[in-house]
Parts: structure tokens; sequence; C-alpha cells
């Protein structure tokens, strides 16, 4: 399993457990951004970034679609 899987498929699981929620997926941005057990490549880096940024406002926030298409392409870095 890539790191992408990983990361992708623990943002997924927020989703799943608690709804589309901007709030709870930023959290879980940031909890993989600083698991010291999770060495993430720069474009993995950039892409938890953005999530954690979505709580910043509406002009960062992404759509639910938007949100599953980032998830995709995430599993492809």
């Amino acid at each position: 399993m890539s790191m992408g899987d990983i990361v992708a498929d623990r943002l997924e699981r927020v989703v799943v457990a608690d709804g589309f929620n901007i709030f709870k997926i930023s959290k879980e941005a940031l909890d993989i951004y600083q698991d010291p057990n999770i060495s993430l490549a720069k474009d993995l880096d950039i892409a938890l970034v953005s999530l954690m940024a979505m709580v910043e406002g509406p002009e960062f926030e992404m759509t639910e679609k938007e949100f599953y298409d980032f998830l995709s392409d995430i599993r492809h870095m």
C-alpha cells in the first residue's frame, strides 16, 4: 500500500464516520501531517496543507465532490 493510499484511507474514514465535515477533515489532515510514523513526500505534504487550510475561509473549502476527486489524486501520489 502506498503512502498516498494510507493518507487517503485515513481521510476517507473520517467522512464515512462523521459525514462530510471540513473541520473534521482538516483536523485529520493535521493529525496525519504531525504523525511521526508517516513520512510525507512533498506532493502529499502540500495536499495535506491544502486540506488543513479549508477551515481558514470559504475560498479554501472544497465541495464533497472536489474532496473525493482530491482523494483520488492523493492515491496516485
